[in-house]
């Protein structure tokens, strides 16, 4: 018996092969290190938003420090329409708040749209390939308003880490209702912005299901203080045709833990 133990998992005579003695289940080990957005959302965690109660970022970081007074608490309210979400609203752009829309392109190239919604800001996420300059762009249909458009170019996914905290202030500052930021510029309706509506802002890219939703499930995590997985869940209950790719939910959680360690030093310098 125990020269049979000593021989087991020894190579067998011609063979350069020990035999296999498993200890434990094979385990890829992915579980343990992703933490993220959950293939099985819980859709449990669906809500009305609501004004942020705190905002733990250094002044001018992500808003300066009259942006959420001078918006207002209304201005952060917003249902969710799950329920109500048809297939053929993949080609248009829905509502997250009250002045933050994201869709397709092709929204933002709809002129009847970009009028009726009073938008006042177009914000495309695009590559760096010339053609992503074409499919990525509506900065006719801004110029044929009179109102704002712009375009963050990101080589991959990894490269929209370092863009997040700029784009999510730069639209701050766009619907900023504060004497620094407010210009009395008016809609694409015609309305002067002090009579409200606020401003909008419209991000896209070309499906409106990747980059722009990531942009705004990080701009939920960053001003309305949601981890990672509220924030994806209540962008996709206002667009249901959301689909993250792997890269892009890891590129949230890696925002996630920025704005984390953020939040840290500033309560420690409390």
């Amino acid at each position: 018996m125990e020269e049979q133990n000593l021989n087991q998992g020894a190579a067998t005579p011609g063979s350069h092969e020990t035999s296999y003695i498993p200890t434990q289940p094979y385990c890829s080990g992915l579980e343990t290190v992703w933490t993220g957005i959950s293939n099985s959302l819980d859709y449990n965690l669906l809500r009305n938003f609501e004004a942020p109660t705190s905002h733990d970022f250094p002044s001018g970081y992500l808003a300066c420090d009259e942006f959420f007074k001078s918006l207002g608490q209304e201005s952060f309210r917003s249902a969710f329409r799950l329920m109500e979400w048809q297939y053929d609203q993949r080609r248009e752009a829905q509502m997250i708040l009250p002045f933050l829309y994201i869709g397709p392109t092709s929204s933002a190239r709809d002129l009847d749209f970009v009028k009726r919604e009073g938008i006042t800001y177009l914000l495309g996420i695009r590559g760096p390939l010339p053609y992503h300059a074409r499919i990525v762009d509506a900065d006719k249909c801004a110029a044929m308003h009179g109102i704002e458009s712009g375009n963050v170019i990101v080589v991959d996914d990894q490269d929209l880490i370092k863009s997040l905290p700029d784009i999510i202030r730069g639209i701050n500052e766009h619907i900023c209702c504060c004497p620094a930021h407010h210009t009395g510029a008016t809609t694409a309706s015609g309305n002067d912005i002090r009579s409200k509506p606020w401003k909008k802002v419209l991000i896209f890219c070309e499906t409106g299901n990747e980059r722009s939703a990531a942009v705004a499930i990080a701009y939920l995590m960053a001003i309305l203080n949601y981890d990672v997985q509220t924030a994806f869940i209540n962008v996709q209950g206002r667009r249901l045709c959301c689909n993250l790719p792997e890269s892009l939910k890891r590129v949230l959680q890696t925002f996630g833990s920025i704005l984390a360690a953020r939040r840290d030093v500033m309560k420690a310098q409390d």
